[in-house]
């Protein structure tokens, strides 16, 4: 009878070279096969890495594309601005030519539109002062170009210095000359009365 081997003993040492079959004993020593000890956990351990660059690459794809959507946001929302930019200076421009027209009911009811439409800028008011100026009502024109001053000076941040200035050199030459026809209609009641 051939004489039985005997039998070998489990490592406790992993082995160093190549890695193990499926049904080789496992490295770790265990005695148990490989398939049914270390061989998912060294698997996790090997794709651990490509898992871990796909997760940063997803990630990094997932970036992009929100500062894609942030940029494209932006973009449209300055579209918007400026077309609603355009809108207001063609608005506020058609005021002004219609007064140059000697239009002055319909310049007015633009600039009242303009109020309505853009109250969060000084336009109507501008507009509306040069309609009145226009038909010589020059105390409803500085109290407009008032407006402008107040509206100018609660936003400073969107206002140069000067602007206000013009405004206020303005009002004054309106006063002055309202006052100066004030005086001439006194002077002329004064004459009637007197001759």
């Amino acid at each position: 009878m051939p004489k039985a081997e005997p039998r070998a003993e489990p490592r406790t040492e992993p082995r160093a070279e190549s890695r193990a079959g499926r049904n080789d004993p496992c490295p770790c020593g265990s005695g148990k096969k490989y398939k049914h000890c270390c061989l998912d956990k060294d698997r996790a351990a090997e794709m651990a890495p490509a898992i871990a660059q796909r997760v940063a690459l997803q990630a990094q794809k997932a970036n992009q594309a929100a500062q894609q959507e942030e940029t494209l946001a932006a973009l449209q929302e300055a579209q918007a601005t400026w077309q609603e930019s355009q809108a207001l200076d063609a608005a506020s421009n058609a005021v002004v030519d219609l007064v140059h027209a000697g239009r002055l009911d319909e310049a007015e009811r633009a600039a009242q539109a303009l109020l309505v439409r853009y109250p969060e800028v000084h336009d109507g008011y501008d507009r509306l002062g040069m309609v009145h100026e226009a038909r010589g009502q020059l105390r409803e024109a500085a109290d407009c170009y008032r407006k402008v001053v107040e509206f100018a000076r609660a936003n400073p941040e969107d206002y140069d210095p000067e602007f206000v200035t013009s405004f206020l050199d303005l009002i004054a030459k309106l006063e002055a000359s309202e006052a100066e026809a004030g005086r001439a209609v006194n002077d002329a009641n004064d004459t009637d009365r007197s001759g």
